[in-house]
């Protein structure tokens, strides 16, 4: 197969020609030099304007050859027609008439070239070109099309993307140090991150002439050696807020341009330090319940070792309580309801006629969960041994509510009342462990204070303690709710 026949048959069926000749023996003609030529093809001849508009209007062509006079055609009206119904299939004049001045006016309008008839052997070779021209328009018009479709990809993404992203142009200054840069290219994100508005075409000195000069100093870096950064930062002029920021150079090293993309990273940061204070203030509960359990152990007292026993293991479940509480809340503070709830769960029952809660909802600042369960779990326990709960008639009535002294914190009262059990004759003798516990959890711990009164009914103990008062000082800050009963 001959150059020809390559570029002349692009398709399995070969090249398609339609050729406009009035004469069958000139088609002939033509036929005749392209096969000789090596031309593998399949011409269809028409000699009239309806057959040419008709075979135009089915398409298919790859080449399109035409005498310039007809008896009922214009050679230069059948070349308007080619190009309106099939413009991308080369076209020939093959004529045996056409002047040099008609030849030259056919190019302007759009031929391909022009053959004479009387030179038919140049034929073969304007085919070959034309049908090689037509193919490399034809790739290019392809890679256009997909450059095009590939730059709307991008397009699309830069507009929808959540990170910020910016072109810069590095400036400067004489000594050849950054100084600024000029936006050439930002995205939606860029303007929502920075709230710069209008920034392509404009230095960043215009909107901050105070601004962070290390930001120059890494930029001017990436833009001078092609080393991509990234870091993480906190941008004063921003709220402080923090940017995870990746640069690196766009276009050529003389061009000066930097590609920086960023993300705020502010809420991540501060998810961070909160779980590196929960981790310090797990590691300070988990100390302070293993100094109470200490304690637990070296001063309970009891007559025989299954008292013993059962006194410390009684101790210890309530702590282990009240980390449960802290631990489902995520160490922010527990409800108080539900600390007193654990500690009295055995005599509320269904009927809730030997004990019962009457408050408002509050939460407990994390430092004072555990110091008030292990309070609540002496007085239960004493009254289970010594008190009311040790009477089946007996009972237990916990109130409370949370006010707010003048120009102080907002207070906890508390109010444990026991009644239906054994006479008090009065206040005893020595206080044990658990009076001691109380005393101190709520006085030492909680900055709050405690008072006992032995009336004949039964025990009734007041507990009072600041809500954020010294005990929570180094703690996170915690909300404490508050509704009407």
């Amino acid at each position: 197969m001959t150059a020809l026949a390559a570029l002349a048959a692009p398709k399995d069926g070969g090249c398609r020609i339609l050729h406009l000749e009035d004469s069958p023996i000139d088609a002939e003609l033509v036929a005749s030099h392209l096969t000789r030529a090596g031309a593998v093809c399949t011409i269809e001849h028409v000699e009239t304007r309806d057959a040419y508009a008709a075979a135009l209007a089915g398409g298919g062509f790859d080449l399109v050859l035409a005498d310039y006079a007809l008896p009922d055609f214009n050679g230069l009206a059948a070349l308007a027609l080619a190009r309106e119904l099939a413009p991308d299939a080369p076209f020939i004049f093959v004529s045996g008439t056409l002047g040099e001045e008609a030849a030259v006016e056919a190019v302007k309008r759009g031929a391909t070239d022009y053959v004479v008839k009387q030179r038919l052997a140049r034929l073969p070779v304007a085919v070959e070109r034309a049908m090689a021209e037509a193919r490399a328009r034809t790739k290019q018009r392809e890679s256009q099309t997909a450059l095009r479709r590939s730059e709307q990809r991008y397009r699309t993404l830069f507009e929808a993307m959540d990170e910020g992203f910016c072109v810069i142009e590095m400036l400067f200054d004489a000594a050849g140090r950054a100084c600024d840069y000029r936006f050439l290219e930002v995205n939606p994100a860029f303007e929502r991150h920075t709230d710069l508005r209008e920034a392509v075409g404009r230095t960043m000195r215009e909107f901050a002439p105070a601004h962070e000069e290390h930001w120059f100093e890494i930029y001017g870096r990436v833009a001078l050696t092609g080393e991509p950064v990234r870091f993480e930062n906190r941008a004063a002029n921003l709220d402080g807020r923090w940017y995870d920021v990746y640069a690196f150079r766009a276009g050529e090293p003389g061009q000066r341009q930097v590609a920086v993309l960023f993300n705020d990273i502010t809420g991540r940061k501060a998810a961070d330090e909160r779980q590196v204070l929960l981790t310090r203030e797990v590691d300070h509960r988990a100390k302070n319940a293993l100094a109470v359990v200490q304690s637990m152990l070296r001063l309970t007292r009891a007559v025989d070792m299954p008292g013993y026993v059962r006194a410390v293991e009684g101790r210890v479940a309530a702590l282990a309580r009240a980390q449960t509480l802290l631990a489902r809340d995520r160490w922010a503070g527990t409800d108080l309801r539900a600390l007193l709830e654990g500690e009295l769960a055995p005599f509320l029952g269904a009927g809730g006629t030997r004990a019962a809660l009457d408050g408002p909802e509050v939460s407990l600042p994390a430092s004072a969960a555990q110091p008030l369960t292990m309070a609540m779990h002496e007085l239960a326990t004493n009254a289970v041994k010594y008190g009311a709960l040790s009477k089946a008639a007996g009972c237990v009535s916990v109130s409370w509510r949370v006010e707010r002294e003048p120009g102080g914190p907002m207070l906890l009262r508390l109010r444990w009342a026991e009644a239906g059990g054994p006479p008090v004759a009065g206040a005893p003798k020595r206080h044990g462990f658990g009076g001691r516990l109380l005393d101190g959890t709520v006085r030492a711990q909680l900055g709050g204070k405690v008072s006992f009164a032995w009336e004949p009914a039964g025990l009734v103990c007041g507990i009072e303690v600041p809500l954020g008062s010294r005990a929570d000082q180094a703690r996170p800050a915690v909300r404490h709710r508050l509704k009407e009963a």
